[in-house]
Formats: C-alpha cells, structure tokens, sequence
C-alpha cells in the first residue's frame, strides 16, 4: 500500500439538539458545507481526509459514514429533541474498530483519527461510563479528539472528562460558526499536509480566532445549575400544519422574589423557530411544564397568530386572540374543542 491510499479520518460529532433552533442550527449546515468546499481546495487534504458526520439529539446516529473527501455528500441535518451524547460516542467507538484500517505486517493503517465534538447542552443520556471509556482507551493512543462547547449551556468540565481539549465558542451566531468552521478546515489541512512528521503528543493546531474562540481556564469550577436555562415547546400552526418550536428562557424564580420558601421557575416567551423536518423521541417526551412558569407570548413563524393553546389530546398549536372562549381544530390530531384561559400542565422537549 503506497502512502498516498492512507487515510487522515475525520470525525464530526454534531449536536442537532433543539435548542440549536434557528440561526444556530442555519449556520451549523451552512458551515459544514463551507468546510468540505474549502478542504476540496487543498490538494493534500484531497488525497489524504477521509470524513464522517455523525449526529445525536433524541437519537444519535452514523449519518455519513468514512468517506473520501472529494465523495463526501454534506447531508441535510435534522433538528430532535434532547442531546444524546453518550450514544454519539458510543456509535464513534465502533465506528473507529469498523472503519479504521490497521496497520499489520503488510502494509500501513490508516493515519491517527481526529474527532471534533460540537454540543451546545447538558447530555440526557446517561453518558459518563462511555466518556470515561473514550477518555482511557481512545484520547490520545487511537485517535486525536477535541471537544468544543458552543454557548452558555455547554458545560467545559464535563467536556474534560471526555478530552483535555476543550474549546469554548463564546457565541452561537452565523459568524462565530462560520469562523469556526473555517478553523476546522484549517486545522484539517495543517494535518494532513504534516501527517508524515505528527507525533503521539496530538495534532498541531492553528490559532484559535480570539474574537469568538477560546480555550476555558482549566479547573475552573463550572457553575452549578440548578435547572434548566431554557425549555422548548412543540407546537403547530393551526392554519397550515406548519411544525415549530417555542423557545423559553429561565427569567428568574418567582417565589424567591416573593421571599417564599417554595421554588417555581418562571421562563419567558423569546422566540419561535420554524422547523422542516424533526426527529421527536420514540417514547414521547414525558416532561411538562405548568403554564403558571410561562410567561408572554411569541408569534407563530408561519401565521403570526399571537397565542397558543392546548387540545384535549395534549397537542400545541396557535392560537388566535379571542375573548371569553373559542372553538379550533387541532392540526395534529383533528379533534375539535372549545378553548378558554385557564392554567395547565403541558409537554416539553428536553433541550
């Protein structure tokens, strides 16, 4: 095997969780196509990268599997609730045992493996055992992996426990992803054009673009987070059928102000996000939410109706401003009821 039929396999971990709606979740499919046109640019990086995607949300699944670089189709990613992130590893693992060639009596494997884990969220599997796993057997011996936290709600410790190399996005904008995909692109190159001279101590990467990337303090304690930062609803559009999502910020907690001993988060209506295609939990979601926690409202992206109500089934949808009560179909299930304000328990994604 000549050295030219190596491979530099790289590995795209990608959080497709829900709160990467919108501009966030826009930029991310929009710089994975920047990168692979980009790298299609580097002769070295054409005769050498071999690229993966894989993606986790309610799932995590091998979307793409190892492919030369000039075959790779950058797929349309799809948004779902909750952030899998044990099982993505899970998946990376044996796809690093099936994909990977080794290197035996005859001939050369393929070059050490460079994983990039993007998340955005706490994980909501159990994925701790798996990231210990990854941690002793994989960093460093089998394959080069850096972790990067995108926003407020990553959190960088437990990134460490899967890597040391933790890289921090200080923003989910189109910017700050657009940039860092670039860097990856960058980073990639580099590799591939040093693959003969690498050693065991990693991957020599490019500066990092100060302006909207930096590497945490390590044993910095992270902040302890007593609930969550943001919840999202599932609705659809009661004129057109049209699925999105509400986005809710945690605004503060009504009780403490009040000085009472009790504790009720209060989230904040500030945004909705239009979704084509989403991949919901096989077992339902299972968490609610008390409208009493909720507060104000965002227009549907579709009709820009200024509510939203709840069916007798349990189903979301807009809702148009009316006094007293009001009789709608529900868009997803058909039923028909009569409406009026009152307060209620309804279902919620898990971030």
């Amino acid at each position: 095997m000549s050295n030219y039929s190596r491979r530099l396999p790289i590995y795209l971990l990608l959080d497709c969780s829900e709160s990467m709606a919108g501009e966030a979740f826009t930029a991310l499919q929009n710089g994975v196509n920047a990168m692979i046109n980009e790298l299609r640019t580097n002769p070295m990086a054409l005769e050498t990268v071999a690229i993966s995607l894989i993606t986790f949300a309610s799932t995590a699944k091998q979307v793409i599997p190892l492919t030369d670089l000039l075959k790779f189709q950058v797929p349309q990613l799809r948004l779902g609730s909750g952030t899998k992130l044990g099982a993505a590893l899970d998946i990376w693992q044996k796809c690093l045992e099936r994909e990977v060639a080794k290197t035996t009596a005859e001939q050369k494997g393929d070059y050490k493996p460079i994983c990039f884990i993007l998340t955005d969220g706490e994980p909501t599997d159990a994925w701790e055992n798996v990231a210990q796993k990854v941690r002793t057997t994989i960093v460093g011996k089998k394959a080069n992996v850096i972790a990067v936290a995108c926003g407020p709600d990553a959190d960088t410790e437990k990134l460490r426990r899967i890597t040391e190399t933790v890289i921090v996005l200080k923003q989910a904008t189109p910017d700050t992803f657009a940039k860092f995909f670039k860097w990856i692109s960058a980073s990639v190159s580099v590799a591939s054009e040093r693959i003969e001279t690498a050693t065991e101590q990693g991957v020599a990467l490019p500066r990092l673009p100060e302006d909207c990337m930096e590497i945490p303090q390590p044993g910095k304690p992270a902040e302890v987070i007593t609930s969550e930062r943001q919840i999202f609803l599932h609705a659809k559009c009661v004129k057109n059928s049209g699925f999105y999502l509400l986005r809710y910020v945690k605004s503060g907690n009504r009780d403490q102000l009040l000085g009472l001993g009790n504790s009720q988060d209060i989230y904040k209506a500030i945004a909705t996000h239009a979704v084509k295609e989403f991949e919901f939990e096989e077992n339902g979601q299972g968490l609610q939410v008390s409208t009493t926690q909720l507060e104000d409202f965002q227009p549907c992206p579709y009709c820009s109706n200024q509510l939203w109500a709840m069916c007798s089934q349990g189903h979301v949808h807009c809702c148009p401003e009316y006094q007293g009560s009001l009789t709608l179909t529900c868009p997803w299930c058909n039923t028909t009821d009569t409406y009026a304000a009152q307060n209620f328990d309804v279902g919620r994604g898990r971030g």
